[in-house]
């Protein structure tokens, strides 16, 4: 079993670790620009799951991504191409859930479709869908 002071260390250090690569990714891509225009509808809001925990993402128009695996908070950047979104690779946090099956973890891709998003692993697996929730 871990101390108290241990765990409360691991938990800043993740924190810090998410919040530098927020910002160290922001700066490595300043412009991005979504291409809502190339799909013919919105991409940018909450996408969410009803699965436990609620598995969501939040694109931003100035293309990060925000969200929780049902878990974990995650955190990235995204671009599109076409009708396809791709995720970079994110910085999360590293809690334990027992129970809470995290699949939104493996996140690399998206394809929407009116309401729904299909999620992709780097596979190329289908492992979900999320349904737009509002901005």
């Amino acid at each position: 079993m871990m101390s108290t002071a241990r765990t409360a260390f691991l938990r800043t250090t993740a924190i810090g670790a998410l919040a530098l690569g927020t910002l160290l990714a922001a700066c490595a891509n300043p412009q991005v620009t979504p291409g809502g225009d190339d799909m013919g509808q919105p991409i940018t809001g909450r996408w969410v799951s009803d699965e436990e925990g609620t598995p969501h993402l939040v694109l931003h128009e100035d293309g990060t991504v925000r969200g929780s695996d049902g878990c974990n908070g995650i955190a990235s950047q995204y671009e599109v191409d076409g009708t396809t979104i791709t995720v970079a690779s994110f910085v999360s946090t590293l809690k334990g859930c027992p129970g809470v099956d995290t699949w939104l973890h493996g996140v690399r891709t998206l394809e929407p479709n009116g309401e729904e998003m299909a999620v992709f692993n780097s596979s190329g697996e289908q492992i979900g869908t999320l349904r737009y929730d509002g901005q």
